[in-house]
């Protein structure tokens, strides 16, 4: 029997995955640069000579963000040579590696080393490794901030975790928050997702309130079965500094 290995699913993960999943290309970078402002800003200072290393860069969303904040010191690397093409034609600062490669052979620490939807793709040897050597990566003020799906949501876990075929794991905002620590991440929180990022829309309004209700009722409802779980969004958003840094 064949082995189909992972580097061969994400050379065609463009036209086989996200193609589907992002169709409105234009209106879905400015509607990104939203969700970025609102979710990131708070953990990027106003230095814009930050340097910041996206893993996984995909079809470019973060960096397109980072470039319209005003950061121009960025790199975004990817395993799929699809999705690296997409991004050199919209102009980012891009290459085609795998991230283990690069992190073994960079020389240069970053300030801050993004994975957006990327952690989640890796089995347990290689989280442990990758967050290592993304630590080592750092420069001695650094951050790792990691976003990744939510299992703990009672709606979306199931189907976030098998909704694309490269998934090896899913976190909750307790496990996520252990493997950072035990590789060697300080001052580790997990924030939870906002996705209602419309102000201009009224029903953006009854959709943040009603989703604050939903969390309360979750909350309450594993606090019944001894769970101590706070966050409930759709996805999860962890921070943590290198070991013994001062924050940027």
């Amino acid at each position: 029997m064949k082995i189909i290995e992972k580097k061969q699913i994400y050379e065609k993960y463009l036209t086989t995955h996200f193609q589907a999943a992002h169709e409105n290309e234009y209106n879905e970078f400015k509607t990104y640069h939203k969700y970025f402002k609102i979710n990131y800003s708070k953990h990027l200072n106003e230095d814009k000579k930050l340097k910041i290393l996206d893993i996984g860069s995909g079809m470019g969303h973060f960096l397109y963000f980072l470039e319209k904040e005003g950061y121009k010191n960025n790199l975004g690397i990817d395993i799929s040579n699809e999705n690296i093409e997409f991004c050199k034609n919209k102009g980012f600062h891009v290459e085609y590696i795998d991230a283990f490669d690069f992190l073994e052979k960079n020389i240069e620490p970053f300030d801050v080393i993004v994975m957006n939807d990327i952690i989640e793709h890796f089995d347990k040897n290689e989280i442990v490794q990758i967050l290592n050597l993304i630590n080592n990566n750092l420069c001695d003020n650094g951050k790792v901030i990691v976003k990744t799906l939510n299992s703990s949501n009672p709606f979306l876990a199931n189907s976030g975790r098998y909704i694309d075929f490269t998934h090896e794991i899913s976190f909750t905002e307790e496990s996520l928050s252990q493997i950072l620590k035990v590789c060697s991440f300080e001052d580790v929180k997990v924030y939870p997702q906002d996705i209602y990022i419309f102000y201009t829309n009224p029903l953006n309004y009854i959709a943040k309130y009603f989703s604050k209700f939903m969390n309360l009722t979750f909350r309450i409802i594993f606090l019944m079965y001894g769970r101590k779980t706070k966050i409930f969004t759709k996805s999860i958003i962890a921070v943590g500094f290198k070991k013994n840094n001062m924050k940027i």
